[in-house]
């Protein structure tokens, strides 16, 4: 009766939506042909960012390209504070997850974790509005307490592949026991995977089997993988 009087909208056009977007704004973004399992990059991979150093993801899905119009989604849940975004491009993720069938052998999500000087600037962290829905639809739980960022590093954007995995060593600590679960990290965009690994190595030192890495979109070097 509610969803009667009060039909949703589509947060890009303001048309009638089901799910957070309507299927004419999904379909105007751009999916990945072919990804890697291990990197998300599309194949063939030329620099696979596993190769040549410590890598402690099990699989990467990352299954849209980080360019317009997703971009300006994400833009603007992240600093066009409409929280009410993450829900769409989460359940957009969502959507990919059930259809790939990838998401039964994960126990748990953990969002990546903003500093909290960053997090009071923005008032919330988008990695967890984007993991709401999945957990949600997903029947699993979000895991927050005890894992952190302890670091306040500089924007990852400003840096190159090798700069970032030096600006994000050792910035997550994770204080709680993990043991024997398989986790899922849910972030917006990866575009080294640094974020992403460094967390996953906290994650696996306290004790996770296994980390997959789950995120809506995947930056594309040159606009190709290779």
């Amino acid at each position: 009766m509610l969803a009667s009087l009060l039909p949703e909208r589509c947060q890009s056009c303001g048309g009638p939506a089901a799910a957070g977007l309507c299927a004419d704004c999904q379909a105007c973004v751009t999916r990945l042909e072919n990804p890697c399992t291990g990197c998300g990059l599309e194949q063939p991979v030329g620099a696979c960012p596993r190769t040549g150093r410590g890598w402690h993801i099990e699989s990467l899905t990352a299954p849209f390209h980080y360019k317009s119009p997703l971009n300006g989604y994400i833009q603007a849940l992240k600093f066009g504070r409409s929280r009410v975004m993450g829900r769409a491009l989460g359940l957009m993720l969502l959507e990919v997850l059930e259809h790939r069938g990838g998401a039964s052998q994960v126990n748990a999500l953990v969002p990546v974790p903003l500093h909290r000087r960053r997090l009071r600037e923005r008032g919330f962290n988008q990695a967890f509005e984007i993991a709401r829905p999945v957990a949600a639809g997903l029947g699993l739980p979000l895991l927050i307490r005890g894992i952190g960022r302890q670091a306040d590093t500089q924007p990852q954007t400003l840096l190159g592949a090798r700069d970032r995995r030096e600006n994000i060593r050792g910035a997550f600590r994770t204080r709680r026991d993990l043991q024997a679960l398989n986790v899922a990290i849910v972030d917006d965009v990866i575009t080294t995977g640094a974020t992403v690994n460094a967390l996953a190595a906290s994650l696996r030192d306290a004790g996770a089997s296994t980390v997959h890495a789950w995120a809506l979109a995947r930056t594309v070097p040159g606009g190709g993988s290779r």
